[in-house]
């Protein structure tokens, strides 16, 4: 499932323009990585974004090993359908805007239809968590006023802004806790398939 051969990864290479360069950059237990996927990622803004002085290139690179290692396990992920896909491209299209979206696929010699196989992947991995992760992350209400006494009123005096009383933030805060719960539960869990996966990454080729 949306693993490419290294046969036919070299030969949609070979059809890219000239400037373009592409070279294996990472091997997932048996499926590959390019320099073109990344770069892919990266321009499109299909992995996650990098931090303050953090190559994004890495950064993308660790987003599409840990959405193969996840859909290699993930049963349930089933493709996209067609029109599934085609409103993926199109929201693609608004957010980065039609001019920049066609410079883009201009860029790396890609058809609107070549970023496919890209936001399947982002998709299939999303709902995969999703589906690991449904059940509701309990947060109590001594957990909201911790955060609401230690972390929200600091937060909003350092930024010059109003504290406003608890009952009209709980909501909010009990949404924050719970996204960071399952933000770290995620983070430990696809880390935890990374140790047991086998990757091999050439560094080189990011040079």
């Amino acid at each position: 499932m949306l693993k490419r051969t290294l046969l036919a990864t070299l030969l949609a290479a070979a059809l890219l323009p000239a400037q373009t360069v592409n070279c294996l950059l990472a091997v997932v237990d048996g499926g590959i990585i390019t320099l073109l996927d990344v770069q892919v990622a990266v321009d499109f803004g299909l992995g996650y974004a990098a931090g303050e002085g953090e190559d994004p290139r890495l950064r993308a690179l660790d987003a599409l090993i840990d959405r193969r290692i996840v859909l290699d396990l993930a049963r349930e992920a089933r493709g996209l359908t067609g029109e599934e896909l085609d409103a993926a491209i199109d929201g693609l299209s608004r957010e980065l805007g039609e001019a920049a979206f066609t410079a883009k696929l201009g860029k790396f010699g890609l058809r609107e239809s070549d970023l496919a196989p890209y936001l399947e992947e982002r998709i299939l991995f999303e709902r995969a968590l999703a589906v690991r992760f449904s059940q509701s992350i309990p947060v109590t209400m001594t957990e909201v006023e911790r955060h609401y006494r230690d972390i929200y009123v600091t937060e909003q005096g350092r930024l010059g802004l109003p504290v406003e009383p608890l009952e009209q933030v709980s909501g909010a805060i009990e949404s924050r806790i719970r996204d960071e719960r399952l933000a770290r539960q995620t983070a430990d869990w696809v880390r935890d398939l990374r140790g047991r996966a086998e990757i091999r990454i050439v560094k080189d080729c990011l040079k």
